[in-house]
Formats: structure tokens, sequence, C-alpha cells
């Protein structure tokens, strides 16, 4: 195991912070103090940068640190000697529990199995399915799992609401509890061994990029909830994705659509180090498994709250029962509630994707440029098309920032921005970084070849037109996997039919338009857009 693995050091603290609002209406939640450190990577250089955020929280981002030494030698201590023989026993315990599976499912197929609740020798099995998985979780260091409040019949509650979601390991409330019916996305029933044993729990499948399967997804949840048979609860993690527990993300409907009473279910894991948080920028899952089973034990709460009985407002509005229900969980568990939701997940991966900086507060920048009214302004056009000419552009100050962008410097709105984009807190920002980011909002559901047009200025020194350097520089942000430079520079004499050494956008658009290789640029991302906030 490298340091950098597990032990990473905090950024000073922040040069530059925005001024007091209690009036504003921001989207991310604010802090006091320092946050968590997020690894940044510079769309030019590539390198890395370790970040504090000090002014909002952002739920996709894990930092792991473990700086003990005592605990870094238990952990190498405990790789040797125990984690072999746990990796023995979640191995039997899940093939146990996938033979179980496979007997409870013989003669049967998925589709049978969920025209009805089981009963008789299946419904035996199953419960054998579920002791075995409860093995393979104390194999895996979950030896303890405490529970607090009392759990509802499936006829008080007929579902299960679960947050915060922010594990694999979540998944040890259905192991627990029953085990109650689970909704999952249909990728996992295709999962060896595993995919088995969700099968025989009878799950509601949903695929997230379908829209037409996310109503049928609903239609199948109501059935069940409003169906006199005696259906098991149905558990379902609210917030669609996961997330590292500093706030609650906005709750899908999916649980609330059948305007039944639900049952609010809080996890916790009070341990020393957090291993278990597997969000979009954070430790890999095999790290996080290694790093939980070098461990003596691991501790799970699960606490049961109060059934929530709906209002007759809220049946009429699923959305405002999630928002209500949220609100509680968010107030038992002592953290906020936070307007990011799993669309913003798939934004901020595109924005990954195609290199753009700061990706990873990609969601941020767009709210606080859209309450700027500059995502399509004026402002950003003018400062791209004349870019190469602007002093210091590198390094602007807040006063140079405000008057570039024509925004009132005592806008709140143009302080957060400006303190998400001085991510070295060192008191200046990057205008290009800010121009890849607003274009990059603008353009998100668009063809990428668009996308590319649009930057064009920011990296070419003559307006229209592009040297090889500035060709290179550009298709960084292609998404092209496979384009080495070699092949950007065999793809540039190939356009360079002149051999002026200058090209046009439009050359390449033209050259590229038809060539397989190069379709992916031409596919638009419509399933990406999500609604802003009002202003």
């Amino acid at each position: 195991m490298t340091t950098s693995t597990i032990k990473r050091r905090r950024s000073p603290s922040a040069a530059h912070s925005p001024p007091n609002d209690e009036n504003s209406d921001t989207v991310a939640t604010p802090v006091t103090g320092g946050g968590a450190v997020i690894a940044k990577t510079d769309s030019e250089e590539s390198e890395s940068l370790d970040w504090t955020g000090n002014n909002y929280i952002n739920p996709f981002i894990h930092r792991l640190n473990i700086e003990n030494r005592a605990d870094l030698a238990k952990i190498y201590i405990l790789t040797a000697l125990l984690v072999p023989l746990r990796v023995v026993g979640c191995v039997l315990s899940l093939v146990s529990a996938w033979m179980f599976a496979c007997i409870g499912l013989y003669g049967t197929t998925v589709e049978e199995i969920n025209k009805r609740p089981l009963s008789g020798w299946r419904k035996n099995v199953q419960s054998l399915v579920a002791s075995a998985m409860r093995m393979l979780y104390a194999a895996g260091s979950f030896h303890y799992v405490t529970f607090k409040g009392q759990r509802a019949s499936p006829k008080e509650a007929p579902i299960l609401v679960v947050a915060p979601h922010s594990s694999y390991v979540d998944s040890i409330v259905v192991v627990t509890t029953g085990p109650p019916a689970i909704v999952a996305k249909r990728e996992t029933a295709d999962i060896p061994l595993l995919g088995k044993i969700i099968n025989y729990a009878q799950p509601i499948y949903v695929q997230r990029e379908d829209p037409n399967s996310r109503q049928n997804t609903i239609r199948e949840i109501v059935e069940r909830a409003r169906s006199g048979e005696d259906w098991p609860q149905v558990v379902i993690f609210a917030e669609g994705t996961c997330t590292n527990r500093k706030a609650l993300i906005k709750f899908k409907g999916g649980a609330f659509y059948p305007g039944v009473p639900v049952q609010p279910v809080l996890l916790r894991y009070p341990n020393k180090y957090d291993t278990f948080t597997w969000t979009w920028d954070g430790p890999g899952v095999l790290k996080l498994l290694w790093l939980t089973m070098a461990n003596f034990y691991s501790r799970c709460e699960m606490e049961f709250l109060p059934v929530y009985h709906p209002s007759e407002e809220e049946k009429a509005d699923p959305n405002l029962y999630a928002k209500n229900v949220r609100e509680v969980m968010a107030k038992a568990l002592g953290v906020p509630t936070s307007e990011y939701s799993f669309e913003d997940v798939i934004v901020m991966t595109r924005a990954r994707d195609l290199k753009i900086p700061l990706s990873g507060d990609i969601v941020e920048i767009e709210r606080c440029l859209d309450k700027l009214n500059l995502i399509s302004a004026t402002p950003i056009v003018e400062l791209t098309t004349k870019f190469s000419s602007i002093p210091n552009r590198d390094k602007l100050d807040f006063l140079t920032f405000s008057e570039l962008l024509e925004v009132n410097i005592k806008n709140p709105h143009l302080h957060r921005l400006f303190s998400v984009l001085d991510y070295r807190h060192v008191g200046t920002v990057s205008l290009k970084n800010l121009l890849l980011c607003a274009h990059f909002c603008k353009l998100s559901n668009s063809e990428t070849i668009e996308y590319l047009k649009a930057i064009t200025n920011i990296y070419t020194e003559e307006r229209g037109q592009i040297t090889r350097q500035e060709f290179t520089k550009i298709l960084k942000h292609a998404n092209l996997s496979k384009l080495t430079t070699e092949k950007v520079d065999a793809l540039y004499v190939a356009i360079d039919v002149t051999n002026r050494g200058k090209i046009t956008f439009d050359d390449f658009d033209k050259y590229a338009r038809d060539k397989a290789e190069y379709k992916s640029l031409y596919k638009k991302h419509d399933h990406i857009r999500r609604k802003l906030t009002s202003k």
C-alpha cells in the first residue's frame, strides 16, 4: 500500500472567502472552516492538486486520511494475518447464498417469481439465503449491527426509506431485516453469483437511463405497496446514488408515488476511519474492501424512525412528500440537506471525461453562473473571442474578475463563484478555467464537436487558425481515448493538405464528420439535462 492511497495532507486555509449573506439562495450547504480534501486535476498540465473546500459541501467527494503510524502498522499486520481468512470466509458465505438461491429458483423464472409473494418452502429457503449473506458481512468484519427504534410491519409501512446511501455495504440493511425486497439497477442481475441472489429477493429492477423503465418501476412499487397480498416491505435508497454522508441529497420520488406510509431508516457507521464510503471521487472499491477487512471489526448502526404518514397534500405531491421525509431524516442524523442529485453525478462524470477543470465542482459553478445569468451571456462570448489578448488572464484578482464579467462586486454569487475557482487559495483565478467551465455548462447536452468549436479561441493565438500544438490542446477535451499524441499529429497532417502548418476548425469538422472513429464527437447528451434552481 502506498502512502498516497490512505494518507493526504490538508491544503492551507482559504486565502479568499465570500461574504456572509444570510438571505442568499445558495444551492449547496455552507460550512464553517475546512472541508474534505479534494484531488483536483488541471486540464492543461494534468497535475494533481489537493484542495480544501471551505464554502460548501460537495456530497460526492470522499477522502480517507490514515496518518497514525500505529494504525498503519495494524493495517499491514492484519493484511497478512487476517485478510486472507476473511476473504475465504466471504467466498464460502457468498457461494452458500448462491447455492440456496439456485435451489429456491429451481423450476421457475425471475418473471414468474415476481408475480406473487413467496410462500412455503421457497420462503424458507429465502431465509437461508439471508442468513448466508449475513455470514458474509460477519466474515468481512461486520460482527456488530446495532438496532434502534421499532421496525414496523409491512402492513403499517409497506416501504422502508433508507438514507444516507454511501456504500456497497449499505445492503446490510437488507440481509438483517427479513429480507425485504429491493429496488436495484437492472445490471445487477448479471453480476456473477450475486445476481442470482438478488433475483431471488424479488427485486424491482430499474434502468435509470430509460424513462419508460422508471415509469414501470414506479407502477410496480405502487402495485406492491397497495396490494392486499403478503408482499415483503420494499427497501428504497431514496438518494439514488452514493454520497459521503455529509448531507442528504434530493430524494427520488419512487418511494413516495404510492402515497402510502413509509418508515425512514437511518444508517450510521461509527468507526474510527470511514473505509466504507464509495463516491464519485474517492478511494476505489478494492481499496475500501481491503482496508475494511484489515480491521478487527466494523460497526453499523441502523435506526428505525417512527412511521411517516403522509398528509393529503403530500399524497398528491410526491416531491413534497419526499422533501418532508428527507427533512425528518436529516434532522435525526444531524446533517443538512443539499439540492444535489444523482443527475448531478452524470454531469460531473461528463465534465471529467472532457477534462474540464474543477469537474468535481462543475455543478456548483453551473449554479453560480445561472444565478448570475452568465451561462449564455455576452461577456462569456466576448472574453472567449479576445482571450489571447487579455492581460494576466491566468491570475485575475477579484476586482478584475468582477469587471470582466460585468457583475457588481457585492454580488454574493460572484463571491461564491470566485471562491470555487480559486481552488489554490491564492486570491486569483484562471480565466481559462472559467471559460472552459462556462462553455461546458452551456453545451453539456450538445455534441462534443460543438464544445470543441466553442473553446477553440481559448487555445489559439491567431483567430481562426490552429497550429499543431494548439490542435493537440483542443483535442484533449474530445474524450477520444485512443487518440494518442502521435495519432493527433497524423490527423493534423491529414487535414493540413496544403502543408501550411495551420488549419481551421471547419477543416477538422469536415474531415472527421463522416469517419467512424470520430462518431462520438457527434453524439448528443440530452439525458443529462436537469433543472437548475429557480432564480
